[in-house]
């Protein structure tokens, strides 16, 4: 297999050393338990010789053509979501986390959240209307930005995808603000999706088929052919399905990636791909808190809850949705990357995109437990005391995006010292149609707390015909980054971005007449920038100080707001320390991060279509990671973060004051381990074992409900059975820890349940 490895920052007066790593090949499959800065992926193999190998490559900056042999640097590696500068991991001056797609097969990853767990102090959930969403330095939801190809989809929160990692190149984590490099709302970090490039050296085919509990399938087939020495194309398709391990919610989805790539000399490429998606989301959306006082039969382990709240046995891995639920969209989005190298000091890029997509909500999401008489349901039929309640939510959503990002990067000396500097420009429009119904009752109607009925869907007053609210977003932005090498060890990083930004929400009432009261439009002018030195110790070995600031759309669901919620955007900003150094000839690894983050005039969700502006939050902590590949048997990996995330002055509803309390779903500590032994005794066997460990945190704004602490421990064997062809078995939560995974606190009377133990065995082959 041809492994592919990028320059470390041009400006560095040191080439370094590009490497496949036998070592690390020895991490091949885990849990959701640990990932490094960056992984490469090799078989372990015996000693021999190092082979050199030239390998041209592009990555999505330049032209490449390295050296490959011993070890990866995993710090000299150049990730693109660090920005435009081309600047390493070592000497870009922030935190970033790099999965390869190598590690994510080898894993066990099927989509790319899973991916985002192992990194360090990142955790994953979901809720009905927000199905994929990520927790980053105490931020959730929209204050994460999620990226594919470096392309801003719309607000995380609405439009995010659980996303098939066969079809990427990796998953690319950035921590704390972006939005000098993105000009979106980025608080806590922001993840960027890479899809596969194709090879012009020769054919590469990858495949994978994985059978494992609650009829989990995951398979994919790939393969890149170059056409002629300088045209090649790459398409992979892959397919994932599961009964869920909560029977019914059936999730399942089809993803579909080619690329053609056209790079008739070292100074010009093209890249045209298309990425279709189509998928069925989980309509698992929680098990319903009761009253224990009442039911009795509580589940010890989960949660605490002031008000005496619980899960009851007889409710665990209960489908408490309807038989025929709806949660489903198709999504198409070809783009195209031209680079054109003009001399050895300009560079000219510009990426060009549209996006297409329709999603469809149709469930019962919301359950309520009736603890007393008085409630009906829509039909005006009396709910008996203890029955679980439920609602009706549908909403389709149409989404089209058009785009473009131009930019010009400069190398030139400036007093003698080198300089790189990047100029550019980018513009989107976007036109989001959302069209929605809920019944006029606060229920819809109710099943069993023990044995919910399986009913359908069926027809309310309230939901047709369905409300409609069409949104448009203009945003224009000019940016700029540039690296001054004041000396060979001490450079200076900084960024500014100025955005236009424009809005237009309109609603309509049930009867299709235009609502004045709620509508509005909106221009905003977000400024921000970011400097900081980054200095080199010894050529390994290097210290980071940076300041940003980030003023973007106030952190709820900006499709939601309303006409007189909000009139400025948020503003945050972070300051960040860090130190990131290779020891012992490249076998240790570390990195390790502190980070203070403040936010003001932020936005929550108060109801189904209306948000309000509750007041600020602030965020500190620490991030370490270390590798370590003792020998060629015996390999360790690790990382820890620390997280305090408090509020200020903050009123999410009228009735809550939460300031001072902690951020709800935002664990103080999390901890991934991971150790591998590997061919043993000389056998083509591989065994590891991880464990992960989440500690308690709150699941409500007023912080009457605490999600108990839990870890959990995974195990796997890898058996090499013929050159190329690996088969791997393993075993997620092999203790069978009953934890709750999300807490949604739009959905205050329900927890989602983490998966049970679980068993796969898969067969991947690579040629």
């Amino acid at each position: 297999m041809l492994h592919r490895f990028h320059r470390g920052d041009v400006l560095s007066e040191q080439p370094a050393v590009r490497a496949v790593s036998s070592v690390l090949g020895l991490i091949l499959i885990g849990a959701s338990s640990f990932s490094p800065v960056c992984a490469a992926s090799a078989q372990e193999k015996k000693a021999k010789p190092p082979v050199h190998k030239k390998n041209t490559t592009l990555w999505r900056g330049e032209p490449e053509e390295v050296t490959t042999y011993g070890k990866t640097p995993m710090l000299k590696m150049v990730p693109a979501i660090g920005g435009k500068l081309g600047l390493s991991i070592q000497h870009s001056p922030a935190t970033i986390n790099v999965i390869s797609h190598d590690l994510m097969m080898q894993r066990g990853y099927a989509q790319a959240e899973d991916a985002a767990d192992s990194a360090p102090g990142v955790t994953s959930g979901g809720s009905p209307g927000s199905p994929s969403q990520l927790m980053m330095r105490g931020f959730t939801g929209n204050q994460i930005l999620v990226l594919r190809d470096g392309i801003y989809f719309g607000p995380t929160t609405m439009v995010n995808r659980p996303q098939n990692s066969f079809n990427l190149e990796s998953v690319q984590i950035l921590k704390g603000p972006a939005s000098v490099l993105y000009g979106q709302g980025a608080v806590g970090g922001t993840e960027d999706m890479r899809t596969r490039d194709p090879a012009l050296d020769a054919a590469h085919a990858n495949a994978l088929v994985s059978y494992g509990s609650f009829n989990t399938w995951n398979a994919g087939i790939g393969g890149s052919i170059p056409i002629t020495k300088t045209l090649a194309i790459r398409t992979d398709f892959s397919r994932t399905s599961s009964d869920g391990y909560v029977k019914g919610a059936d999730p399942h989805s089809n993803d579909f990636t080619t690329t053609i790539l056209w790079k008739p000399s070292e100074k010009f490429s093209a890249r045209l791909s298309m990425d279709y998606l189509t998928d069925r989301l989980s309509t698992y959306y929680g098990t319903p808190l009761v009253d224990l006082s009442q039911t009795g039969g509580g589940v010890g382990g989960l949660l605490s809850s002031t008000k005496g709240l619980g899960i009851t046995k007889s409710s665990m891995w209960q489908y408490y949705n309807v038989r025929n639920a709806q949660a489903s969209s198709v999504n198409a989005t070809p783009t195209l990357h031209l680079q054109w190298q003009v001399t050895p000091s300009l560079l000219i890029h510009n990426s060009s995109y549209f996006i297409y997509s329709k999603r469809l909500w149709n469930n019962a999401e919301s359950l309520s437990y009736i603890n007393g008489a008085g409630s009906v349901d829509a039909n005006g039929n009396a709910i008996t005391p203890g029955r679980i309640a439920r609602d009706r939510f549908y909403v389709f959503q149409s989404q089209h995006q058009v785009g473009d990002s131009l930019y010009a990067r400069f190398d030139s000396t400036i007093l003698g010292m080198k300089n790189r500097f990047t100029l550019g420009g980018d513009a989107y429009y976007l036109r989001f149609i959302r069209n929605r119904g809920f019944p006029d009752a606060d229920y819809a109607d109710s099943v069993s707390l023990a044995n919910p009925e399986q009913t359908a869907l069926g027809n309310f007053a309230g939901e047709y015909p369905y409300r409609k609210s069409p949104t448009t977003m203009v945003q224009a932005g000019l940016f700029l980054e540039d690296v001054l090498s004041i000396r060979d060890n001490l450079r200076l990083v900084g960024g500014f971005r100025y955005d236009w930004l424009s809005l237009d929400r309109q609603n309509y009432n049930q009867n299709g007449s235009y609502n004045a009261s709620t509508s509005f439009k909106g221009n905003y002018n977000p400024n921000n920038f970011r400097i900081g030195p980054v200095f080199d110790i010894t050529k390994n070995i290097s210290v980071y100080g940076i300041y940003t600031t980030g003023e973007d759309p106030p952190g709820s669901n900006i499709f939601l707001v309303n006409s007189g919620q909000f009139t400025r955007l948020s503003h945050s900003r972070q300051g960040e320390i860090g130190i990131k150094a290779t020891a012992w000839g490249g076998r240790v690894t570390t990195t390790l991060a502190l980070y203070d983050i403040r936010r003001t005039r932020m936005l929550v969700a108060t109801g189904l279509d209306t948000v309000a502006t509750a007041g600020v939050q602030t965020s500190r902590g620490l991030e370490w990671q270390g590798d370590l590949a003792l020998n060629r048997h015996w390999s360790f990996s690790g990382n820890v973060a620390y997280t305090y995330s408090r509020y200020g002055s903050f009123h999410p509803s009228a009735s809550v004051d939460a300031s001072g309390n902690e951020v709800p779903n935002v664990p103080a500590v999390t901890a991934n381990a991971w150790a591998v032994w590997s061919r043993v005794q000389d056998l083509p066997l591989d065994l590891g074992a991880g464990v992960r460990y989440v500690s308690a945190r709150k699941g409500d704004y007023a912080n009457t409900l605490t999600l108990k602490q839990y870890a959990t421990v995974n195990v796997f064997a890898a058996w090499h059975a013929y050159k190329g062809v690996t088969v791997y078995g393993r075993i997620d939560n092999i203790g069978n820890k009953y934890f709750i995974q999300w807490a949604d606190t739009s959905y205050s009377n329900q927890v989602l349940l983490g998966a049970p133990r679980s068993f796969s065995i898969s067969v991947q082959a690579g040629f």
